[in-house]
């Protein structure tokens, strides 16, 4: 089975152990701080995402921006409005140029034109946050087999060209609230408020397209350029 052709099965188990990891991490001191991304880098590379509806974006930009408050110092809040995004698929690695008329991505814009094909919109419940070695991280639950469908349609749409995320496996759906990029202030504060949260249900998130999607560095944090883009239903 190729990756991303799996389902994203919820694990408490692999919530718990990431919260135990992050914990561990924050309260010495040794979490990851993200840096921009520099060409050939393996992170924030074009991807597939699922944007959040309006609604659930203010949602999680609120709940985003009071994390990093908490936290202390200057972190990325991913889950801003312009940037808050649950990843479908890692497609390559970070370049810098992307033309219009790029041969990949329009590879990649086909394979998901034949990948949404009777998927429907998606919904997704937000059951609680977590922390990992570099983020404020939200749990995110499909309400149906949907999501998991699309992303296994897709894997085996895009044959060869998906091996960037071969040795990858997304075991959750989730959404990346605050990445950090410079000292957390309060470790203990964070850890006891994500803590609280842990098994909080927090938005409901609608999803009616997929984007394919350049990030850039905006200063502050990554800020995703649309390239092309498939409505679910």
């Amino acid at each position: 089975m190729s990756a991303g052709t799996e389902p994203r099965l919820v694990s408490r188990e692999a919530f718990d152990a990431l919260y135990a990891e992050g914990r561990s991490a924050v309260s010495a001191g040794e979490y990851r701080m993200q840096r921009p991304p520099v060409e050939g880098g393996l992170r924030w590379g074009l991807s597939a995402l699922l944007r959040p509806d309006p609604s659930s974006a203010t949602d999680l930009d609120r709940l985003s921006r009071e994390a990093a408050g908490v936290a202390g110092g200057e972190h990325w809040v991913t889950g801003a409005v312009t940037s808050s995004h649950l990843t479908l698929r890692s497609l390559e690695a970070w370049r810098d140029t992307i033309a219009e008329d790029d041969p990949l991505v329009q590879r990649y814009a086909a394979a998901l034109a034949v990948a949404v094909t009777g998927i429907g919109p998606l919904t997704f419940t937000v059951v609680g946050l977590t922390l990992t070695p570099g983020s404020v991280m939200a749990c995110a639950v499909p309400s149906s087999d949907g999501a998991d469908r699309l992303a296994a349609a897709y894997g085996r749409a895009l044959g060869a060209d998906g091996t960037h995320e071969n040795e990858f496996t997304r075991e959750f759906w989730y959404s990346n609230l605050v990445h950090f990029a410079d000292r957390i202030r309060n470790p203990d504060r964070l850890i006891d408020w994500v803590a609280a949260r842990r098994d909080r249900e927090l938005a409901t998130v609608d999803v009616d397209e997929v984007q394919l999607t350049q990030w850039r560095f905006a200063g502050t944090g990554m800020v995703p350029r649309s390239v092309a883009a498939a409505r679910l239903g």
